[in-house]
């Protein structure tokens, strides 16, 4: 909520911001630019098309003229059958342009527009039937601007059709001297370039609409500087909610860390404040690494599923304060660290081949030397 009604929209507006409004239908959206699209796509399909349409209109011309009066006139079934082709034959001449004409009415307002497709727009908005707020719109600005804007295409396509007149006026009044197919092929130039001089006339229209239609869009969605702050809020999420998810993820990431000290190959302990799991697999492995770790409670919890795993457990207070400062839990050790935690994997396996062959229980290595620069004293976390 906006607590500063007053507060001028000074800050430009965040991503968030802007799909919010995409989302409700709100776009820099150009109708005059789509409508020129079409009519533009409209005229050059028909340029393309017109000896082909010329050709088929001739034919259905001719057969609709030239029949049996016995069996068409007579015969209520041969009529609209045979209105039915005409129909068709219609529909096949003109299929590819109206083809076009669907594709001009689509994809140009998605690229050029922005338009994002939503449900929010086609929702029921009694404000939208107030008389009130209807009265207000017939006045307002953006009405004032699109009369404007209807009233400079009327007088620019007037301008240019008094104007064509006057130039092309003897050739027209001449037409009715030619035969029908000269008339017609010269009467469909007329028209085209007609069109396309009025569609080159309304381009100016159409750029002052894009410029004035992109301006009015990012000076409505521009925002106080309470908005901004209320959107970083939103993006942000509540408080709390963000407190129970990374509750849960570190409830997640403990579960996994239970599950992988089962599989892993040694855990080196405080004996009590501190557990670190580690496994080393030589053909998969660069180096070993720490698969779990903890201290306090989840120390000792390590070790209790260790011992239920028949995990070997080892007791290196100076190597497992390091492991657990220096390393990360799915990660490498540090390289300083190698030549201490090969000697413990070489006892955990000597550890296992002994519960496997039985003998004599090998001894834990000693003096486990440590780089001065990892030593880490740490502190006891109940």
């Amino acid at each position: 909520m906006n607590l500063n009604t007053n507060e001028d929209k000074t800050e430009q507006p965040t991503e968030h911001h802007i799909k919010k409004f995409q989302k409700k239908g709100k776009t820099r959206y150009s109708r005059e630019l789509n409508s020129l699209l079409i009519l533009i796509s409209g005229m050059l399909g028909l340029w393309f098309l017109r000896d082909q349409i010329f050709v088929q209109f001739s034919q259905i011309m001719h057969n609709s003229f030239c029949f049996d009066k016995k069996t068409i006139l007579l015969n209520e079934k041969n009529i609209l059958f045979n209105l039915f082709l005409i129909l068709k034959k219609i529909l096949i001449i003109f299929f590819p342009f109206f083809l076009c004409l669907i594709i001009t009415c689509v994809f140009p307002s998605i690229l050029f527009s922005g338009i994002k497709f939503g449900f929010k727009s086609f929702q029921l908005n009694f404000k939208k039937i107030n008389p009130l707020d209807g009265f207000k719109r017939i006045f307002s600005k953006k009405i004032l601007i699109e009369f404007f804007k209807i009233v400079l295409k009327l007088l620019i396509i007037t301008c240019i059709f008094l104007l064509y007149l006057k130039i092309f006026f003897n050739e027209i009044f001449l037409l009715n001297t030619k035969n029908i197919i000269s008339a017609s092929f010269c009467g469909w130039n007329f028209i085209v370039s007609f069109c396309f001089i009025i569609i080159s006339g309304l381009i100016p229209v159409v750029l002052l609409d894009v410029i004035w239609q992109k301006w009015a869009y990012y000076k409505k969605i521009k925002m106080t500087r309470q908005e901004v702050k209320n959107d970083f809020k939103e993006q942000e999420g509540n408080p709390y909610v963000k407190m129970k998810i990374r509750q849960l993820m570190k409830l997640n990431l403990r579960k996994r860390m239970i599950i992988d000290v089962a599989k892993s190959d040694v855990v080196i302990t405080n004996p009590i404040h501190y557990s670190v799991a580690l496994k080393y697999d030589m053909y998969k492995m660069n180096a070993p690494k720490v698969v779990a770790k903890g201290v306090g409670d989840l120390a000792i919890k390590i070790q209790r599923v260790a011992l239920k795993h028949k995990v070997p457990i080892i007791s290196s207070p100076l190597l497992s304060r390091s492991l657990y400062r220096y390393s990360e839990i799915g990660h490498y050790i540090p390289g300083s660290l190698y030549k201490a935690v090969a000697e413990v994997l070489a006892w955990s396996w000597k550890v296992k081949k002994w519960r496997k062959e039985g003998g004599n229980f090998p001894q834990e290595p000693k003096d486990i030397s440590i780089p001065s620069d990892l030593i880490y004293t740490g502190e006891t976390k109940k």
